[in-house]
């Protein structure tokens, strides 16, 4: 009796091409004086992502904390936050995801949270 063997083979396409990965593209957050700015976003990527958020003119931000937690292999989830909100704070932001493979971008808006 002849055998006949099956193979699966599971392909992880991060290991050759891990370009940073988010399922979101877009965030608006309405925030007022008690809520501040609090997001965050979770990215599929290899190697480790770096990041930058940035204003709509493409300068940095300066006083918005963030950090980037390792939720498991190739899963990160990176937190921004600012407690006191300024006039200066609302408007358009552009959050940079890149590694070596490539580049993802997420689109912020902050706005006035209705009362």
């Amino acid at each position: 009796m002849k055998k006949i063997y099956i193979i699966y083979i599971i392909y992880n396409h991060f290991f050759s091409t891990g370009k940073p990965v988010s399922e979101i593209k877009n965030i608006t957050l309405g925030v007022s004086d008690d809520t501040g700015i609090v997001f965050s976003t979770t990215v599929i990527a290899y190697p480790k992502p770096l990041y930058a958020l940035l204003y709509e003119n493409g300068t940095k931000t300066r006083d918005i904390l963030d950090r980037i937690v390792v939720n498991a292999i190739n899963n990160f989830t990176i937190h921004f936050e600012k407690t006191v909100v300024e006039q200066a704070d609302y408007g358009f932001y552009r959050l940079y995801i890149n590694n070596t493979f490539g580049e993802t971008i997420i689109y912020v808006n902050v706005i006035p949270q209705s009362k």
